[in-house]
């Protein structure tokens, strides 16, 4: 997964439901009446969608939304992809975790939550609902169960600010957070390169785990459409709600391909790489900084950010197995 050549995508962003609980400043979901008016997954769909990405060599499913807690079928999909074998995520605002986390016990390999902030006021300014209580409770009722538990900051320029209180939140609670700039996309700003520094100061604190090249690739600008770096569709694939292929991504999507139970048979046809042609070259994608899109690239090419890819995983093995 990290030092070989990928011949085939390891990793699906599955979007089981658009709907989300929070409303969050730098996410369009929830203002997208389009997205809103898609229905969610059917269970019957992502068993045999799993299915298939086994076969087709993914090892890493992240379910995601929207927030993925709010599908009344969720534990029962996390459980089957944790018994084909698959590195399980899910990617949660943290607000139902704790009244759902008994029927999530032992399905779901690592969850990530997201914190931008320690004060509740600015909570729920940023995540446009006042429920960081719930999400600091969420985070406790994980750790007294054992479960495996990262949190997401994600930073803007305006809250970057919340830096330092963030860094001894992770000391204090002794739980792994990931640094990371804010998206350029749904209008969003990026973050200046001058935070970006300022994120890297942070790398050697304890709990805190970021990735060096992902700083760098932002640093940089993104993506350039003469020199493309997406994968899309080679190590990531993104699945639907309505049982859809997003081509290229979610965040552009120009084209949905119906999977009618076929995602092996389509993956392995010769239309495949026909829908992802033009990744990483057209218009939007240029400055795209969307990293789950990239980061296998960096071991593809083994360009000059292959040690630094190094040390960043050598820190998250670090803080993988610091006490917690």
């Amino acid at each position: 997964m990290y030092m070989g050549i990928s011949k085939t995508p390891y990793f699906c962003n599955y979007f089981v439901t658009y709907r989300c609980n929070s409303k969050c400043q730098f996410c369009n979901f929830w203002r997208n009446q389009k997205l809103l008016n898609k229905p969610d997954v059917k269970l019957s769909d992502v068993k045999k969608n799993l299915d298939d990405l086994s076969m087709m060599g993914v090892t890493v499913v992240d379910f995601v939304g929207g927030e993925p807690l709010l599908h009344k079928d969720l534990p029962e999909m996390l459980s089957y992809a944790k018994n084909l074998g698959f590195f399980v995520k899910l990617s949660t605002n943290g607000l139902l975790y704790e009244s759902r986390a008994h029927e999530l016990k032992g399905n779901v390999t690592r969850i990530y939550a997201s914190l931008d902030t320690t004060n509740a006021d600015e909570y729920s300014v940023i995540r446009g609902t006042d429920a960081y209580d719930q999400l600091v409770s969420s985070i406790k009722c994980a750790k007294s169960m054992n479960q495996d538990i990262c949190l997401i900051s994600t930073f803007t320029d305006n809250t970057i600010k919340n830096i330092e209180q963030i860094a001894s939140f992770a000391k204090e609670f002794k739980i792994n957070i990931i640094f990371h700039p804010c998206f350029s996309y749904f209008g969003n700003a990026p973050l200046s390169r001058e935070h970006i520094n300022t994120i890297k100061k942070y790398f050697w604190h304890p709990y805190i785990r970021m990735s060096l090249t992902d700083l760098d690739f932002f640093y940089n600008g993104g993506n350039d459409i003469h020199k493309p770096s997406c994968l899309a569709g080679k190590s990531t694939i993104d699945i639907g709600p309505p049982n859809d292929i997003l081509i290229p991504c979610l965040h552009n999507c120009t084209n949905t391909i119906k999977i009618n139970g076929h995602l092996s048979s389509l993956f392995f046809s010769n239309e495949w790489a026909k829908y992802y042609r033009d990744v990483g070259r057209m218009e939007f994608c240029n400055h795209c900084s969307i990293d789950c899109y990239f980061g296998l690239s960096y071991w593809d090419k083994l360009h000059h950010g292959f040690l630094k890819a190094n040390l960043s995983y050598l820190k998250t093995v670090i803080e993988t197995i610091r006490p917690h």
